[in-house]
């Protein structure tokens, strides 16, 4: 699907329930501040929202000039729908940029209350951090290890289930190409993540998962003489940073057939303090007569709400709650990424950074974050071996 077709079939959506309203009595709610219609028999129901984010950074630099400033970092557009109590359907726009961009698309089948099938374009299940909403992850970016390695938004298609005690989701991927711009023979992916939480009760929480992903190399498209490109995989991150929008550590590894991802997460807490980290492993297979490239990372954080409670668990997703109006919550997170193989000769950098975060939730709809971070490269990365400091904000909306 053309991604600039998108707003048409949005249009064309909304169009229609409109003309499924005329026959049908419909209840207007409004929860937690989002806007939504469902018919009194809940046969069907549908909902509209968005999001805004603003971001103000300043960094205090070492030997790279970084840019200060500010930035509008999300614009979305969300419709949601669910027809016939077991069909759900899900349209997910971006805009920032001056670009529309492609978020979550898909469609959903409820098998029952605690397992789904869905198809679209939408995160692989894989890791902790990496299938948080933006909405709620604790600090103004991701952990530069989730950034690097953990794999994105593709199409494919997907089978999850949960239980009072354990979350699994698989799932059968392509690549993020929607279009296919580049041609050629699309790589495929086989994801996993595996939950299991003995304990998830508000207060009590502890929960254990490991996610795995293989994935053939991704076509490279074709050169001038028509022949295959050689296929490359490629790892990199920001400093912990999206207004400066370098990427400080970047591996390109060359001549590759295919790469296994392999991941492990834990999350605790107890009253209103909560520990969460991940380990993510990356290891890419080359052709004959090249070493593999290897590379890890990995991150932990230390939360308080120090207004609004204890921490609450979702078995549904396998992640903390978000926190209700009016809590305060600080964090505490140290990140290390290490994108640098010796015996493969690649030197892709390695980055240590540790940052301090406070949240405001203002209400459900609106959230102040305020960022710390100090970011130190090694002599690989991408102006050498330097150390600066940087503070962040953002201002955010979401209904």
């Amino acid at each position: 699907m053309k991604q600039k077709t998108l707003p048409f079939v949005l249009a064309f959506l909304i169009s229609g329930i409109t003309a499924l309203a005329q026959d049908t009595e419909f209840e207007t709610k409004g929860l937690k501040g989002s806007i939504s219609w469902a018919s009194k028999d809940k046969q069907f129901k549908y909902s509209v929202g968005g999001r805004v984010y603003f971001d103000a950074a300043a960094y205090f630099d070492d030997k790279t000039d970084l840019g200060s400033g500010s930035e509008l970092r999300d614009v979305r557009l969300l419709f949601k729908a669910t027809v016939w109590e077991k069909w759900d359907a899900k349209i997910n726009l971006g805009f920032a940029g001056g670009k529309v961009a492609a978020k979550d698309i898909f469609v959903a089948y409820n098998i029952n209350k605690n397992s789904h099938i869905r198809t679209g374009y939408f995160f692989e299940p894989f890791g902790l951090e990496r299938t948080e909403s933006s909405k709620s992850i604790k600090f103004l970016e991701l952990a530069g290890t989730t950034e690097a390695f953990a794999p994105g938004r593709n199409l494919g298609f997907e089978y999850a289930t949960w239980g009072k005690n354990t979350y699994w989701g698989v799932g059968l991927f392509g690549d993020s190409d929607l279009n296919n711009e580049k041609g050629g023979d699309e790589g495929f992916g086989l994801t996993s993540r595996f939950v299991y939480a003995p304990v998830n009760e508000t207060g009590k929480i502890f929960h254990i998962g490991a996610a795995a992903t293989y994935r053939e190399a991704d076509a490279a498209g074709f050169g001038d003489d028509g022949k295959e490109l050689d296929k490359t995989i490629r790892y990199r991150n920001r400093a912990a940073t999206h207004v400066e929008g370098r990427r400080f550590i970047d591996a390109k590894v060359g001549m590759a057939e295919s790469q296994f991802k392999y991941g492990a997460e834990l999350l605790a807490a107890t009253g209103s303090v909560s520990l969460q980290g991940e380990y993510i492993g990356a290891n890419v297979s080359r052709k004959s007569g090249l070493e593999d490239y290897n590379a890890k990372g990995w991150y932990a954080q230390v939360g308080w709400l120090m207004k609004g409670g204890d921490y609450k668990y979702k078995m549904k997703s396998a992640r903390l709650a978000k926190p209700g109006p009016g809590a305060l919550e600080f964090i505490l997170r140290y990140n290390q990424t290490d994108l640098n193989d010796t015996d493969a000769a690649i030197l892709g950098g390695e980055q240590k950074d540790i940052s301090l975060g406070c949240i405001y939730y203002i209400n459900h709809n609106m959230l102040v974050k305020f960022n710390y971070a100090n970011v130190d490269l090694d002599k690989n990365a991408f102006n050498g071996e330097e150390n600066f400091n940087l503070l962040q904000a953002r201002f955010q909306i979401a209904f």
